[in-house]
């Protein structure tokens, strides 16, 4: 018989032990016992998959139904934990503990044999005393290789802890080799196993370990692969939300992995999984780029990832996308009340009305609608409620009239000269903010250092006037130290010459393509060049674009 262990080896089993995992030849022995011999029970455990997939189990049954027969106990119940951690799970949700416990508390053996303790776990906070336990209720624990575990002295406390303090440094240095070697096998550019993301199949190309078994690469495959750049183009051009891409995936007849329908949580992990521009990624490395394995460009994956971000709660207040992708207007989320600032919704309006005839007839329209005055929740004098479609149309109008005049206006250089000058400007002021810093820190810790001198008698400032001077100079310092970091601040959300360029492409690429886009797409390119819309009383509207390309209009609007 040919046993291969967690590790891939390929080892022979003897015939003599072969015939200890006999049910049949085992009773037949154990029924040779004297009747009152002690009733043993046997546990065994595996921890991983790959363990779970070779059966690691045999070796254990062979070595603890040996070691109880020898000793001359008759074994009532065999117990075995397949693919279960025990220095991850605790023992309050593994099911074989707590049956064991159970039919411990009710007397139905005197001893519970291990093939070693670290089978009972690997928690070094928890195992010991759950080893105590068991001697507690007048069981004696056994492993087929450390013998008894006694509890009867602290002594034997001690050891009993500094055991499993051992077996628990043993499973962490088996998790850091183990990802030691995982970060090698992905750095290198090599599936590592496990979960194989939508749009790729794990195949066999021939690569083999270093025990020559054959192992899989990962490759595009090619229909999933289309799939998953369509939900990246719906998040990231249209503002499509992942409740929208589950539902179309499921009326596609598409499931998850496991068989289940797509959630929004699945679409939200999908536009975040960074491995589809072009990486191998795991918890422990990230591969170089892989041209062969890039799905979605890197453009396409932070537009997709920003729109997704734009739409979670803590972003509520910042919230420029609608919330809901199906939504018939044009400027839900960024739409406020210029009266008193809330943020409108939109919603489809039913009027109803009757004729002359007696005819009632009913209309509905799109309209968006100022919740806080309707509610009366904040002071407002403007209107509660305005036509969507008069709405948009102005807005329309006004951004049709931005997007001529960048069609018009050539790319202006003197921007750049602007933000280089800008740039030096803010630079010099750092250097001076961080001089001041330096300067008032200097000066706490002269007041500090005359301290001793005060307390020795020979400072011509008396104690109350070095206090005094001490807390000026830390106000000083503080307020200095505040200063530079407002200039960080600052410093981390300009623009930069790099981008400058990129943010007048990406403008006159909105301009060109405003016009024939569809409503989803207008929404979106709306919410990414405007900061706001304001609408007040009479229709008055007011649009801000945001800094990002308001530089590149000779008109402010």
């Amino acid at each position: 018989m040919i046993y291969t262990n967690q590790l891939g080896e390929q080892i022979e089993i003897s015939q003599a032990d072969q015939q200890w995992l006999d049910d049949a030849y085992f009773t037949a022995l154990q029924c040779r016992l004297p009747f009152d011999a002690k009733r043993a029970a046997l546990e065994y455990r595996v921890s991983t998959k790959g363990q779970v997939d070779h059966d690691d189990i045999p070796m254990q049954k062979i070595a603890c139904r040996k070691f109880a027969q020898q000793q001359g106990w008759r074994v009532v119940m065999e117990k075995a934990e397949k693919g279960v951690s025990g220095s991850k799970v605790s023992a309050s949700k593994r099911d074989v503990i707590q049956e064991l416990r159970t039919a411990a508390s009710h007397k139905e053996f005197d001893v519970l044999l291990v093939y070693m303790f670290d089978r009972l776990g690997r928690i070094e906070s928890e195992t010991p005393f759950v080893l105590e336990w068991f001697v507690q209720h007048g069981i004696e624990m056994w492993s087929t290789h450390e013998g008894q575990q006694r509890i009867e002295s602290h002594g034997d406390k001690l050891m009993n802890y500094i055991r499993f303090w051992q077996a628990a440094g043993e499973s962490e240095k088996t998790s850091m080799r183990t990802r030691d070697r995982i970060r090698q096998i992905v750095s290198s550019g090599h599936y590592a196993g496990g979960f194989v993301p939508y749009g790729y199949r794990a195949v066999n190309k021939g690569r083999v370990n270093k025990r020559d078994q054959p192992v899989k690469d990962l490759e595009v495959e090619p229909e999933e692969a289309a799939w998953v750049r369509e939900v990246f183009e719906k998040v990231a051009n249209e503002g499509a939300s992942g409740y929208a891409m589950a539902r179309m995936l499921n009326e596609r007849g598409l499931r998850t992995r496991q068989g289940a329908k797509f959630q929004s949580c699945n679409i939200r992990r999908l536009i975040q999984h960074e491995g589809y521009t072009g990486y191998i990624i795991s918890r422990a490395a990230k591969s170089e780029y892989m041209p062969q394995l890039q799905i979605v460009d890197d453009e396409l994956f932070t537009k997709a990832n920003e729109m997704m971000d734009s739409r979670c709660k803590t972003a509520a207040e910042q919230r420029n996308a609608a919330r809901k992708s199906v939504n018939p207007t044009l400027l839900a989320g960024i739409i406020v009340c210029a009266h008193c600032g809330a943020k409108m919704s939109a919603f489809l309006h039913k009027d109803r009305y009757k004729l002359a005839n007696g005819t009632i007839r009913e209309n509905v329209q799109a309209k968006y609608n100022c919740y806080q005055r309707g509610q009366h929740l904040r002071p407002c004098d403007g209107q509660s409620l305005y036509l969507a479609e008069r709405v948009d149309g102005i807005v329309l109008d006004l951004v049709d009239q931005m997007f001529q005049q960048i069609k018009q206006e050539p790319y202006d250089r003197s921007i750049e000269q602007r933000i280089r000058q800008q740039d030096a400007e803010l630079n010099r002021k750092k250097q001076a903010a961080e001089k001041k810093i330096q300067a008032a820190q200097h000066k706490q810790q002269r007041y500090e250092e005359e301290i001793v001198r005060c307390l020795d008698g020979q400072s011509a400032f008396s104690e109350s006037t070095l206090a005094r001077l001490i807390q000026q100079a830390e106000a000083e310092v503080q307020q200095a130290k505040n200063e530079y970091t407002a200039l960080l601040k600052d410093n981390s959300s300009r623009t930069t010459v790099q981008q400058i360029r990129k943010y007048y492409d990406e403008f006159l690429g909105w301009a060109n393509e405003f016009d024939l886009a569809s409503i989803p797409r207008k929404r979106t390119i709306l919410a990414q060049l405007l900061e706001r819309v304001e609408l007040g009383k009479g229709y008055q509207v007011r649009i801000v674009v945001r800094g990002s390309y308001r530089q590149f209009l000779a008109d402010q609007m």
